[in-house]
Order: C-alpha cells, then sequence, then structure tokens
C-alpha cells in the first residue's frame, strides 16, 4: 500500500465544491522514479524553476570541476546518480512545498494499492459531495476545512514536555 498526500487549490467563491475538489492534486508518497532518470527534464515539467537553477549551477559546476581537477568520469557519473537518488526520493516534496506556498491546502493523506482507489477513498470521505437529497435540488456545498495543526510527530507529542 502507498501513501498519498491530497493537496486541494485555494478556495474559490464562484466555483461548486465538486468542481474545486476535481482539480484536487495526490502526490505519492515515496520514490519517484520519473524524477530519478530525468532529473532537470523532471524538474521543468513540475515547474520548479528554482530547483532546476539550482540543479543545472551544481550540475555544471560538478562537471566542470572534475574535468578541471581530472576527475575519473565514472566518479562525475556517480555523483550525477546521487543527486539523481535525492531527487528521486525528495521530488515530491518539493513540488508539495510548491503547492503549499502557492496558497494549497492539505487535505489529508490517503493509504490504498494505486490512484483510483485513493481518490475513492478521498472524495467519499469529504462531506457534502453526495448525491442530492430532493430531484434537482443542489447539494450542499460546505467549504472543504484544512487539517488542523498537529504539533510535534514522534516520540514527543506534547511540544511543551519533553
Amino acid at each position: 500500500m502507498a501513501f498519498y498526500t491530497a493537496l486541494t487549490p485555494p478556495a474559490d467563491p464562484a466555483l461548486p465544491l465538486a468542481d474545486q475538489l476535481g482539480r484536487t492534486v495526490f502526490l505519492k508518497d515515496g520514490f519517484s522514479l520519473h524524477a530519478f532518470v530525468f532529473t532537470g527534464l523532471w524538474l521543468l515539467s513540475k515547474k520548479l524553476w528554482l530547483a532546476f537553477v539550482v540543479f543545472a549551477v551544481i550540475w555544471a559546476a560538478i562537471g566542470f570541476a572534475g574535468r578541471m581537477l581530472g576527475f575519473d568520469p565514472l566518479a562525475l557519473t556517480v555523483v550525477q546518480l546521487l543527486i539523481g537518488l535525492y531527487l528521486g526520493l525528495e521530488g515530491n516534496v518539493l513540488t508539495e512545498r510548491r503547492l503549499l506556498a502557492k496558497g494549497w491546502t492539505l487535505a489529508g493523506v490517503v493509504e490504498g494499492r494505486d490512484i483510483d482507489t485513493v481518490e475513492r477513498r478521498f472524495f467519499e470521505s469529504v462531506p457534502g459531495l453526495g448525491a442530492p437529497a430532493a430531484p434537482g435540488a443542489p447539494a450542499p456545498a460546505a467549504p472543504l476545512q484544512p487539517l488542523p495543526a498537529q504539533g510535534v510527530l514522534g516520540l514527543f507529542p506534547d511540544p511543551a514536555r519533553r
């Protein structure tokens, strides 16, 4: 089973709740093979411009320093693979941070075998998305509430008592 983080876009009062939730993004927690293999192109496809610039500068600096200092090309390849490994492990976190910085809301974490199961579980848990009570009656449009702040996770759930 995999875990997915559900992020909802900023609230738009002009759109019904179902349309707003239709733009929900589910990010898989875990390794991203595409980020590992296609590092720079993956960053560009996810619109992570600053991360791409940092990646390109580091990539160019490693290549330049490797040639100037006479490093073995295999050593440079290993360094490039380590950069790809980092992006494979942390790429989805970068995407999540970009969306949160743009005003998106963390709506929850959902577990499931595949994306279809995850979407079904998430949307079944949202109040106000069921069928209307009477034919032609609009469904109640309760705004989606963000998750409450949780404090500290781990061995010390109460930050005041350690």
